[in-house]
Formats: structure tokens, C-alpha cells, sequence
């Protein structure tokens, strides 16, 4: 019991001589530099993520059609073997498609 008396008779004490300081203003433009630097990061991986994203969306897209509908797709790709890179061209746009509606619903949120 004493020990818990003695204990707050010294937070008290130590409460009562705090004095509060404001940090320096290097600290305060050291801090503020760090952050700037954050969100400057954050606005230049913005893109990269959406890419990301998109690239996973797509991929998980055509695995699922690839999948689903296994025999109308080598059907159609052994129609287009006379132009192999039809469908990599195919792929390209709709990826790009499905990457400036990402963008565009990100940046539209901010």
C-alpha cells in the first residue's frame, strides 16, 4: 500500500513540474520535409499501382474466359494463326482500357 502511495505522490509531482516546449523549427521544417517527401512519393506510385491492378484484373480476366470457354477460344485463335499478333493487340488495348478507367476513377476520388 505504501509503495502505491508513494508512487502517485510522484506522478503528481512529476505532472505538476512538466513544462511543455514546442519543438524547434528545424525539427518542425524536418518533419514537414519528411512528409512533403511522403506524399510526393505516394502521387508518383499512384500509376504504378493502377498498372499493377489493372495488369492483375486482366490477367485473372482471361484465365477466367480462357477457362470458360477453352474450345470457342482455340477455335478462334487457330483462325487467326495467318495474323499471330491480332489477339497480343487485342490484349494490349483492352488492357489499356481497363488502366485509364482506373486511372481516371482514382484521380476523379482524390
Amino acid at each position: 500500500m505504501n509503495n502505491d502511495l508513494e508512487f502517485d505522490f510522484l506522478v503528481k509531482k512529476m505532472a505538476a513540474e512538466h513544462q511543455p516546449q514546442l519543438p524547434s523549427p528545424d525539427v518542425i521544417w524536418w518533419r514537414a520535409q519528411i512528409l512533403k517527401k511522403q506524399a510526393e512519393k505516394q502521387r508518383i506510385e499512384r500509376p504504378v499501382t493502377m498498372m499493377r491492378m489493372a495488369a492483375v484484373f486482366f490477367l485473372l480476366l482471361l484465365v477466367g474466359l480462357w477457362v470458360s470457354k477453352a474450345a470457342s477460344m482455340r477455335d478462334a485463335l487457330a483462325r487467326l494463326s495467318a495474323f499471330p499478333f491480332v489477339p497480343l493487340l487485342f490484349a494490349g488495348a483492352v488492357m489499356g482500357l481497363v488502366v485509364m478507367v482506373l486511372m481516371w476513377w482514382t484521380t476523379s476520388k482524390a
